[in-house]
């Protein structure tokens, strides 16, 4: 699955839908679909938390 399937900008630009690959399971025929959609205060919170846990990820992020 490409970056371009996994995240989709909505029509009216107001919601990231993420689309993860399709999940099977041993008790259904087809594969189950998950995909979350996220406003942009969640869009801004995650990226938030993604820094802070980056920041403490080794190796370090490179300076600029």
């Amino acid at each position: 699955m490409t970056q371009d399937q996994l995240w989709r900008l909505s029509d009216d630009r107001r919601t990231v839908r993420m689309r993860l690959p399709p999940l099977q399971l041993a008790s259904l025929k087809r594969p189950v679909e998950i995909h979350f959609d996220f406003d942009a205060d969640i869009v801004d919170q995650i990226l938030q938390r993604l820094t802070e846990l980056r920041l403490q990820m080794l190796p370090p992020p490179r300076l600029q």
